[in-house]
């Protein structure tokens, strides 16, 4: 049994995973209703509403904490806050307990979790290191950015790296474009290196995984077309819709013949993901703008329902397994 400091501390962390869960189901019910308005939106909104959804558990589990921890025990807040919700043992703690078998499974989940995109990122991290010994020059640079030419005739275009990016493309590829085509591939990959997508989307499949199976992929699919709609989107500035949109449609071409795992985790594509969309979203953006205020709002009723259904949730098992 823990007692004082190291017992707040625990019961803290067990109150925190708690929000957490319960952030996680209701940010899940709430995806079944509003995922598919989604796409009304901008991209930017879109990006900022992704983010929301694969953090808002964590936002919610930190502040259902705080509410709970002794931060305004001496306040004038403390009174009303434990009419409402309270932690009736904060300063004890049995490792043996319900609160200390949660906390040791969602550690050993998360260990698990990054045990297993580690090893996803190492192996592709020594299959684009072995690239590397097939990159014969750079074809442009731009800045601090630079893309590398593969002596390959697999028609690809790609950009990875973490915190360095490096722009790749194939030679099968850049033969068969014009100057212009090329270009504008290339610029697009510039663009995935800026705004380091790789490293993103690998921040997102980890965070999402904490989701149910179905959510995170879709998640992580919506988030991977949102970073190549950007870079899609970047290009108009110095070519047409038009031009971005036959490139894209070539390259798709082109590639339909080949095998190449455009689902990569720290890999984006340019011709990856649904191109349907890309091509509509050049040709028709839309500029429609999500208020701050809506997510916001959302996210504190979830945090009063999280608190709510973290109290009623502790009494209800406590009545059932008691510990001294």
């Amino acid at each position: 049994m823990l007692i004082s400091d190291l017992a707040v501390a625990m019961n803290l962390i067990a109150i925190a995973l708690l929000g957490f869960f319960v952030g996680a189901v209701l940010l899940s019910l709430a995806w079944l209703f509003l995922g598919r308005y989604v796409d009304l939106y901008s991209i930017q909104s879109q990006k900022t509403l992704i983010w929301t959804w694969v953090l808002g558990p964590w936002i919610l589990g930190l502040a259902t904490m705080l509410i709970l921890s002794p931060l305004f025990e001496h306040t004038a807040l403390s009174g009303w806050i434990e009419s409402l919700v309270h932690w009736h043992h904060l300063y004890i703690f049995q490792l043996g307990s319900w609160h200390g078998i949660t906390v040791l499974l969602f550690v050993l989940f998360s260990f698990g979790l990054l045990v297993i995109k580690g090893s996803q990122l190492y192996q592709q991290g020594n299959a684009v290191h072995t690239l590397k010994y097939f990159s014969t020059s750079e074809q442009q640079t731009q800045g601090k950015q630079k893309v590398l030419s593969i002596d390959s005739d697999v028609p690809t275009a790609f950009t990875t790296g973490l915190f360095w990016p490096v722009c790749y493309v194939s030679k099968g590829l850049a033969d068969k474009l014009s100057s212009k085509e090329l270009d504008i591939v290339i610029e697009h990959e510039f663009e995935h290196a800026r705004n380091r997508d790789s490293l993103s989307k690998l921040f997102i499949a980890f965070l999402s995984a904490y989701y149910p199976k179905k959510l995170a992929l879709l998640l992580n699919a919506k988030y991977a077309l949102i970073t190549e709609q950007i870079a899609d989107q970047s290009i108009v500035l110095n070519h047409s819709p038009e031009d971005v949109a036959g490139t894209l449609i070539k390259v798709v071409r082109l590639q339909k013949s080949s095998s190449i795992n455009e689902s990569s985790l720290s890999l984006s594509f340019f011709g990856a993901n649904d191109i349907a969309q890309r091509v509509h979203h050049l040709l028709n953006p839309t500029n429609k703008t999500i208020p701050v205020i809506i997510p916001v709002f959302s996210m504190l009723v979830m945090l009063c329902f999280t608190v709510v259904a973290v109290d009623a949730t502790h009494h209800l098992i406590e009545s059932v397994f008691t510990h001294s």
